[in-house]
């Protein structure tokens, strides 16, 4: 079997091993943490040459535009955060996964309610009523699934990033036979990976054969969309004709520390699929709920009409009804506008930061 050889290193920091295409220089960089380890202990590994490839469809530049763009239009995220990001902290990575296809089957039953008018008689009168009533139905749905798996299991990849990779979407236009020269080593000198270590059928048991029954099982609901049912049960099968087939997948991801905790950014290498996570400005979220805690206390004062309606008149409490009103609907225009005032300026702040990237 061929194999290729990776080159592989303990981060002394954060404990993760840090893997790469290319044998590492006397200065390594882990890509969550950010610690260098300077001579480090090199461990070649040898992995299985994969079947397939996707090569990159985004650049750099265009994982940065789409970092900067959620960044800067996320509200209450801090005017500063692009002072703890740097451009050379974004990683470029290849994970090793397995590709499932086929086809699966589902069969389903209910019962589906439908209307209908029924007499009902009391003394001498008669009534016409409206009921439900419901009578059994059955069908079955197929489709064809073809998904991609990550072919890793370990403490290597951090959580976030194992979660976002489990199960992705295969592109068939995308994807091509493999060859060494798509990975452009030469070029991507810092190339990421992991070592594939997670058997296809133990993949497929834990998160495949989940994914084709939640498939079948939306399938079916979807034939019945929009009825009244009750009662729906659903069972499915599969074939298989694709297996744990070996693809290397290109992602994105940039790990980034603000004010002692870590966040992230991750989007696929087709720019299709993104997931982060970003940090929160204490001072604009505390004026946020101090509008927040105002308006509520102002909108459920109405009762205040009442109690002059008890103590003075029903006149009193009209009026009181009135300042109510007014009060209320002021507080929430003030502060709407406020808001929104605050979150323009921070994200034109933002934006400006995020020119220097």
């Amino acid at each position: 079997m061929a194999t290729l050889e990776l080159q592989q290193v303990k981060c002394p920091s954060c404990g993760r091993v840090i893997t790469s295409f290319n044998p590492f220089q006397s200065e390594v960089e882990c890509p969550y943490c950010h610690n260098k380890a300077f001579n480090p202990l090199i461990t070649a590994k040898q992995i299985p040459v994969p079947e397939r490839i996707i090569p990159f469809k985004t650049s750099q530049e265009d994982f940065e535009k789409k970092l900067i763009e959620v960044l800067v239009d996320t509200d209450f995220v801090p005017v500063d955060v692009f002072d703890h990001i740097q451009a050379n902290d974004v990683v470029k990575a290849y994970l090793p996964m397995y590709l499932y296809e086929g086809k699966y089957q589902a069969s389903w039953n209910c019962q589906v309610g439908y209307k209908t008018q029924e007499a009902s008689k009391s003394g001498d009168n008669v009534e016409i009523k409206t009921v439900t009533r419901y009578q059994p139905a059955n069908g079955v749905s197929n489709g064809q699934f073809s998904f991609l798996c990550l072919a890793y299991e370990g403490q290597d990849v951090p959580e976030e990033l194992q979660t976002f990779t489990t199960t992705f979407p295969y592109s068939v236009m995308d994807s091509k036979a493999y060859d060494p020269a798509l990975l452009n080593l030469d070029v991507d000198k810092d190339l990421q990976t992991v070592a594939l270590n997670a058997d296809s059928d133990l993949v497929w048991n834990k998160w495949g054969q989940r994914l084709v029954d939640r498939l079948a099982y939306e399938s079916a609901e979807e034939q019945v969309k929009g009825q009244d049912i009750k009662d729906f049960r659903c069972s499915s099968n599969y074939d298989l004709k694709t297996e744990g087939k070996f693809i290397m997948v290109p992602f994105w991801f940039v790990y980034y520390t603000y004010k002692g905790q870590q966040y992230y950014f991750l989007m696929d290498g087709l720019g299709a699929n993104g997931d982060y996570t970003n940090p929160e400005d204490a001072e604009q979220l505390k004026k946020a709920n101090t509008f927040n805690t105002i308006e509520k206390v102002v909108k459920w004062s109405w009762p205040l009409a009442i109690v002059m309606w008890f103590i003075i008149n029903f006149t009193a409490c009209w009026i009181t009804l009135l300042v109510w009103l007014v009060a209320w609907l002021g507080v929430k225009i003030t502060f709407s506008t406020l808001l929104k005032s605050m979150h323009k300026a921070s994200r034109q702040q933002r934006l400006d930061a995020a020119a220097k990237l």
